[in-house]
């Protein structure tokens, strides 16, 4: 099973909406998110337990997200200390909950020299009782920083890399840690297709600004990224609520597939260049706004210009839109370093691709 769009890890069901599977679902359909990752093993045992009682939290989750059409990911932090059990446990979790793909999250454990063999025993022990289930490795961001860390050895045997790519104590440049990141393993053999893991929690007193997810985001997209992950589910719902908000109102499509008119302007509006907006305005287009009206692209480059002018560092995200025949219905935001935040409503006729009238709304939002 590919993985396309937004998908979000859980770490503790029970913390997730009280662990009631109906509101979960409910809100990863809310979310449009294409998947879900929820931590079924830790180690040699089962996770998501309940020590006293034995109850399964994950599997009334797991069935639950299915039925809505959520796929549903397993993810199991692993030690290498006894890569036979822990193996045995991977596969046990994974066929009794009928998941449709598991995902490896091994760090800093695995350092050490002598578990590159413990790495090939596990996942020897994944692929041969999975078959052809999808199987991903969630590690660092840059290889670079850990080299003593046995890529190869998880690598061979997935379908996918999911990196940590979070910058933590660090800000405005996710975008190019991201970047940074694919490069790297680019340069790194076997190479397999990235789906980045980004940050939405806080830690020690770090916390990221919301432009810097939507630069991840949209960094993502521009490198053919098929899908992103987010981490993690019950610390944003707790502690940063406005960036759940964030994930669920941005569209995340596949980016294989031709990006859409209001998607192109969007881009056009990062470029921070005025004349490749008014490209695509009909010569007689009409430009209506609250304060009036101005017709033709002479008089509408301006309006673009100001609005470029007045928002010169922000980030601008397209967070949804629709369309019935040549009439775009879309909105965007935009973000600041400082959390500031705009949004803007607009409805466009195309006619024969350029705009010949667009009627715009641009307001500022409370945060």
């Amino acid at each position: 099973m590919s993985l396309t769009g937004k998908g979000y890890y859980i770490w503790k069901v029970k913390f997730c909406e009280n662990g009631d599977p109906d509101r979960i679902t409910a809100l990863a359909k809310q979310a449009n998110l294409s998947h879900v990752l929820v931590k079924v093993a830790d180690g040699a045992f089962p996770y998501n337990i309940d020590n006293d009682t034995g109850f399964d939290y994950a599997r009334a989750v797991v069935k639950k997200l299915q039925a809505a059409n959520i796929s549903v990911w397993g993810w199991h932090f692993v030690y290498g200390s006894y890569p036979d059990q822990e193996g045995e446990i991977a596969v046990r979790r994974t066929l009794e909950l009928g998941l449709n793909g598991f995902v490896v999250d091994a760090e800093k454990d695995y350092e050490e020299p002598a578990k590159a063999l413990a790495a090939s025993r596990y996942m020897n022990i994944l692929r041969s009782n999975l078959g052809s289930l999808p199987i991903a490795l969630s590690s660092f961001r840059y290889p670079s920083y850990h080299a003593r860390f046995p890529w190869k050895n998880f690598l061979d045997r997935c379908d996918y890399n999911m990196p940590q790519v979070y910058w933590i104590h660090a800000h405005n440049n996710a975008g190019e840690q991201l970047q940074r990141c694919v490069n790297e393993f680019s340069n790194l053999q076997p190479f397999r297709p990235i789906i980045p893991t980004g940050p939405t929690y806080k830690e020690h007193g770090w916390v990221p600004n919301e432009s810097e997810i939507v630069d991840f985001m949209q960094m993502a997209k521009r490198l053919n990224l098929p899908a992103v992950n987010f981490w993690y589910w019950e610390g944003c719902r707790r502690d940063t609520p406005q960036f759940w908000e964030l994930v669920k109102n941005y569209q995340y499509d596949a980016s294989s597939q031709q990006a859409s008119f209001p998607e192109t302007y969007v881009n056009a509006l990062n470029t921070r260049n005025p004349n490749s907006v008014i490209d695509f305005y009909a010569d007689n287009a009409i430009h209506i706004q609250a304060n009036g009206a101005v017709q033709g692209r002479e008089s509408i480059l301006p309006l673009i210009d100001s609005l470029m002018n007045q928002h010169r560092n922000v980030t601008f995200a397209l967070l949804n839109q629709s369309h019935e025949n040549n009439i775009y219905s879309f909105q965007w935001q935009a973000l600041n370093n400082e959390g500031a935040r705009i949004e803007g409503r607009n409805t466009v006729g195309l006619t024969n691709g350029k705009i010949n009238f667009h009627y715009a709304h641009i307001k500022p939002v409370q945060i």
